[in-house]
């Protein structure tokens, strides 16, 4: 008996031994139609239902989501928050999301991730508007990755 493991989902999986969990064999994505399998030492084409037929229809994941919906409660203008936000409004001025973290408060926050020059530059999620006024910064970005990757590209 053997088992087959995803390594991508629809595109390729190895086929492993039951017993001792060795690979056995591989399948994988020749074109839209065809999949070539090796099992063993030989390889032959395998169209989709007769991979169906062999393996099962679990192999194919028709039924996983292609993404997650990110939660929109703590976003402020699609920007992430620490917090749920209140007052949410758009400062022109800076191109920046505002919030308040409670309904009466007077201090503001930036959503979003931000690169903030305090003699370094250092990575913030949320800074004080009263602390991108202050000093030199690049933001805001959706998420760590952009940010990250502007501070490789230029910085």
């Amino acid at each position: 008996m053997s088992k087959i493991k995803t390594v991508k989902d629809n595109t390729s999986w190895i086929i492993t031994d039951d017993k001792d969990k060795n690979k056995v064999g591989s399948i994988v994505k020749h074109s839209p139609n065809e999949y070539a399998v090796r099992f063993k030492g030989t390889g032959k084409i395998f169209s989709k239902t007769d991979l169906v037929k062999s393996f099962g229809s679990q192999i194919f994941r028709e039924d996983r989501p292609k993404f997650l919906e990110r939660d929109k409660t703590n976003t402020v203008y699609d920007y992430e928050s620490d917090c749920k936000p209140y007052n949410k409004m758009w400062y022109v001025k800076h191109k920046l999301p505002l919030y308040t973290k409670e309904t009466k408060s007077k201090s503001y926050y930036c959503a979003g991730f931000y690169l903030i020059n305090k003699k370094t530059w250092h990575e913030e999620f949320c800074p004080k508007l009263i602390t991108l006024e202050k000093y030199k910064f690049h933001g805001p970005f959706v998420n760590v990755y952009q940010m990250k990757a502007f501070q490789r590209k230029y910085l």
